[in-house]
């Protein structure tokens, strides 16, 4: 099976809801539309941006991947010599 990719977007619309409640408190305490709100979109007012193309695996395989034996901290290190300052000497 050949490469696949992802393409991603981002955009914004506007829309309006509307709401059925059973007394004037539920309305008034509703923050935000519920599922059962109805939601309808202004289909002019899509816009639509490019983000970003990713490659995707093709074998399905959704697991994380095995750590290794070896903890990734625990590294060959080589102590740096400190930082010497050149400084200039005047001839007499």
């Amino acid at each position: 099976m050949g490469k696949l990719f992802e393409k991603f977007w981002s955009g914004s619309v506007s829309f309006t809801a509307h709401e059925n409640f059973k007394d004037l408190d539920s309305a008034v305490q509703a923050s935000v539309p519920s599922t059962a709100a109805k939601i309808i979109i202004e289909d002019k007012t899509i816009s639509y941006e490019f983000n970003r193309i990713k490659e995707v695996k093709t074998d399905g395989d959704n697991t994380l991947r095995t750590p290794g034996t070896k903890d990734p901290g625990k590294g060959k290190r080589e102590k740096v010599s400190e930082r010497k300052d050149s400084e200039t000497k005047e001839k007499k």
